[in-house]
């Protein structure tokens, strides 16, 4: 972009508009009044007007009105009047003087009009920089395509993905983007198989500097969202190898003891040689049934575990009674409850929860409980939020340090529980009482112990 067109064509007319209009009302008020002032004064109207003009449009509206000035003051105001004959001498070097000064003003006035022009350009080419490098960090894809479009005043942009049998659009600002490079009038590759299309006029060579800047931060952007995908894939499939091999390594043990004693007392009933005494015969088939439910419980918490990785774990929140719930998870115990100390008022707030999902966490909290300890104790508090909702034993607790190991799956600080099991309890806990918008917390019991803790928010959301 050369010097001349540092102005835009709206100054320029803007700039010769003002030279019309103040030429007419400087010239019609003198005339009209009669010519109030000398020459020499006047002329000094003109050449105020003159600095004007220039400061508005530039150097040609500058110049024109330089050399229309002394025509309307030979032509109105210098006698004789409305002729280009002078009488005076020293009206012609008055003259003569307006036109050199004007020209000289106005090509002064000019250079620092344009060299203004260049120092608000320069900023605003620092300030879409400075935006452009923060962008390119923090901002949506969109955002910087938006942001590029309003720089430069295309009509329309987007930036396009080349998958050998066509282009699919990723990122557009403005009507109607184009959707291949033929339809726009400016493309350019920014690496790997991306595109920048374009659609209106063409940037020129000054603001070429600043779209390269753009296109190499979009560039860059694109290339650490390729490889930001790459690494989320990569820790997507590690969590899914240690996922596998944590179900095989629990597979191969907590699933083969249950079976192996369910085939062991099975085949020892089916043998004809033997006739086994009532009370043997009552051991296997209480043996069978109990290592059935413990296959059961193992196979739910796995449905379960994988319903909730899935993310179609879909909860129906509504105002549940917290009574209710400890209630139901107390029928569906498969352990003796009279070894549970219910501490749960009925006039203890309703929370916000699916009833299912909040009894079955309970259920694996209490199960948890008096798997490591003889006695538990289920209790509900309010709070300024909401409620707790906390399951107490009195067994050899969690260290601190290993609460957050706790929560994952299939993760047991030792095997010495009564009922063994996958690991799975309180993760599963964990994520349910997560889905319900709640948080589970672990705390040590007074005098040893471990206390679960599900803070659940207030049916309503209101407070105290």
């Amino acid at each position: 972009m050369n010097r001349e067109q540092v102005l835009s064509s709206r100054r320029q007319l803007a700039g010769f508009a003002l030279a019309v209009a103040g030429l007419f009302a400087l010239t019609t008020t003198l005339v009209a009044t009669n010519r109030p002032f000398a020459v020499a004064t006047s002329l000094s109207l003109y050449l105020l007007l003159l600095v004007a003009v220039t400061a508005t449009g530039g150097h040609w509206p500058g110049l024109f009105t330089a050399v229309a000035s002394p025509l309307l003051v030979n032509w109105f105001l210098i006698p004789p009047y409305r002729t280009l004959r002078i009488n005076d001498r020293d009206n012609l070097v008055e003259l003569a003087v307006f036109v050199s000064v004007a020209v000289i003003v106005s090509a002064f006035v000019s250079v620092a009009a344009r060299n203004a022009a260049e120092a608000r350009r320069a900023a605003r080419e620092a300030s879409t920089l400075s935006r452009l490098t923060e962008a390119g960090f923090g901002e949506p894809l969109d955002e910087i395509v938006e942001l590029l479009r309003e720089t430069f005043g295309f009509e329309t942009v987007a930036v396009l993905r080349d998958d050998d049998t066509g282009y699919t659009t990723i990122a557009s600002s403005g009507p109607n983007a184009p959707t291949s490079p033929s339809d726009a009038t400016l493309s350019d590759h920014l690496g790997q198989k991306f595109i920048l299309v374009a659609r209106g006029r063409e940037p020129g060579e000054r603001d070429r500097r600043v779209l390269n800047a753009f296109l190499g931060q979009l560039a860059k952007y694109l290339e650490q969202e390729r490889l930001r995908r790459v690494e989320l894939e990569a820790e997507s499939l590690a969590r899914s190898d240690e996922l596998r091999t944590a179900i095989l390594r629990a597979v191969s043990h907590d699933l083969r003891s249950p079976l192996a004693s369910i085939k062991a007392s099975v085949s020892s009933l089916r043998q004809d040689d033997i006739t086994w005494p009532d009370d043997i015969e009552a051991e296997f088939l209480e043996s069978i049934e109990t290592q059935t439910d413990r296959l059961t419980s193992i196979v739910l918490n796995l449905l379960d575990l994988s319903r909730i990785e899935a993310g179609v774990l879909r909860p129906a929140m509504r105002s549940t009674a917290v009574a209710d719930v400890v209630s139901a998870a107390l029928r569906n115990l498969d352990v003796d409850t009279t070894r549970v100390e219910v501490l749960v008022s009925d006039d203890v707030a309703d929370v916000d929860a699916d009833p299912a999902l909040l009894e079955r966490a309970t259920a694996n909290l209490l199960n948890n409980a008096l798997a490591w300890s003889d006695r538990a104790e289920v209790r509900a508090d309010e709070t300024a939020t909401g409620v707790e909702l906390s399951v107490v034993d009195h067994g050899p607790g969690i260290p601190s340090d290993k609460r957050l190991e706790v929560v994952q799956p299939f993760h047991r600080l030792t095997d010495s529980s009564t009922s063994g099991g996958l690991g799975l309890g309180l993760a599963i806990v964990d994520r349910l009482v997560a889905a319900m918008n709640g948080r589970l917390e672990l705390r040590d019991t007074p005098n040893g112990g471990l206390t679960a803790v599900v803070h659940l928010r207030r049916s309503g959301g209101a407070t105290r």
